[in-house]
This record gives structure tokens, C-alpha cells and sequence, in this order.
């Protein structure tokens, strides 16, 4: 008798932990590139950000010690889209553009640091969130 109590046991936790992540499919987002002498279209990912390094720049002058004196490097804007973790369903979390930026600041004595990479997430022009590194798992970015 208590050996069977154990083996359902057993068999009902495989069960439980077995079902509770469920397994969706989710496709990569298409891109549909505008013709030449027709207008941008707003896709799904909106319009690119404009004046995106004044913005970053401001973004970041509450955020560093230094700011009056760092040194910024810019990347275009490009499309990108950031996935939501397995344990929350895996599918679409952010979708806009993404710009590149290493920061260089200088220390208490006045000396440069090495730049950090950061990747600075834009939607409709307006900054969503910093990223400190150069790659993330979750984030992918499309090529046109």
C-alpha cells in the first residue's frame, strides 16, 4: 500500500511539472521595405527615432557621474525586437528601433575610462530602456 502512494506520487508531480509551460510557436516579424519615390511607411515597428543622439545624450546625463565630459560613439538606427522569456510565454515583448552607443567617461582624477557598449531601446522617438553590453539573448535585430 505505501509503495503505491509513492509511485502516484511520483507519477502525478511528473505530470504537473511537465504541463506548465506551454509550448508556442512564434514567428520572426516580416519587414515590408517601401519602394523608391514612395513615402516611409509606418510599419509595426514605427518611425525611426529623430535626433536620437541628443536624446541619448540627455537620457544618460542624470545616469553618469561624468556626463558633461563623456565621449560618445553613435551607430544608426536600426530595426530590432525583443522577445519575452520561455517562463512568460516567449513571445513578442518590444518591437521599434535600437541604436549602438559605446560611452567613454572620465574618472575623479580626469582620466578616460574605456568605452561601455550600450544598446539604448527606442519606440515612436521616445527611449523604453538601456541595455549595458553590446548582445542579448532576448533582443534581435532585422536586417532590411
Amino acid at each position: 500500500m505505501n509503495l503505491t502512494i509513492k509511485q502516484l506520487t511520483i507519477i502525478s508531480g511528473i505530470f504537473i511539472f511537465t504541463g506548465c509551460v506551454p509550448v508556442t510557436y512564434t514567428p520572426k516579424p516580416t519587414i515590408q521595405t517601401p519602394t523608391l519615390g514612395s513615402p516611409v511607411q509606418m510599419s509595426k515597428y514605427g518611425y525611426p527615432p529623430q535626433n536620437y543622439q541628443l536624446t541619448i545624450k540627455n537620457y544618460f546625463s542624470n545616469k553618469l557621474k561624468h556626463a558633461s565630459t563623456a565621449q560618445y560613439t553613435f551607430s544608426s538606427p536600426q530595426r530590432a525586437y525583443k522577445k519575452k522569456g520561455f517562463a512568460y510565454g516567449g513571445g513578442v515583448e518590444w518591437e521599434g528601433w535600437m541604436v549602438d552607443v559605446s560611452i567613454a567617461t572620465q574618472n575623479r582624477t580626469g582620466r578616460m575610462l574605456s568605452p561601455k557598449p550600450y544598446m539604448v531601446l527606442f519606440k515612436n522617438s521616445m527611449i523604453i530602456e538601456d541595455i549595458l553590453g553590446n548582445n542579448h539573448k532576448l533582443i534581435t535585430k532585422v536586417t532590411p
